[in-house]
């Protein structure tokens, strides 16, 4: 379960390049520990939810880079309540930046549902400068391969 929000928060910072156009980038994440609260049902698992913050590096399709810092929030769901097992939301934001890309993640365990347990991850990404600047989108990846490093890739539109 630890590992289980780091994922989204990831992708999530990644963002920030400053071309309009299509650009692919990968990204490496660094996760704090994550913050757990409440949970119910017979093993007390289900309706968790938890917030992580760590820093990420985003290398853009050019080879440059972009660092930042990302916060998380998630929740664990019910067996067989939908698509996905965890859900996040996250806000990314590169240094230097006031601006913060949302992210929001779906995400499954890669094997037996458990706090050391692999997550593999899809979303999509939202970005805009100040509250009149241009919007961009797009879509990204995660997987959270560790307690604390989750790698990911993206596409703005």
């Amino acid at each position: 379960m630890k590992n289980l929000f780091g994922a989204a928060v990831a992708a999530a910072a990644l963002c920030c390049a400053s071309s309009a156009s299509a650009e692919n980038f990968t990204y490496e994440i660094t996760w704090g520990d994550v913050s757990m609260v409440g949970g119910i049902g017979p093993d007390g698992t289900w309706g968790r939810g938890g917030a992580v913050e760590g820093t990420y590096v985003t290398t853009l399709a050019d080879g440059s880079t972009v660092n930042g810092n990302v916060r998380c929030v998630g929740m664990d769901q019910p067996p067989s309540a939908g698509v996905f097992a965890v859900t996040l939301a996250c806000d990314a934001v590169r240094d230097g930046a006031t601006d913060a890309t949302a992210i929001a993640y779906g995400c499954n365990y890669l094997g037996e549902p458990g706090p050391d347990t692999a997550l593999g991850c899809v979303g999509g990404i939202r970005s805009q400068t100040g509250t009149v600047g241009a919007v961009r989108t797009g879509s990204v990846t995660m997987h959270w391969h560790g307690p604390d490093a989750a790698s990911g890739t993206g596409q703005w539109y």
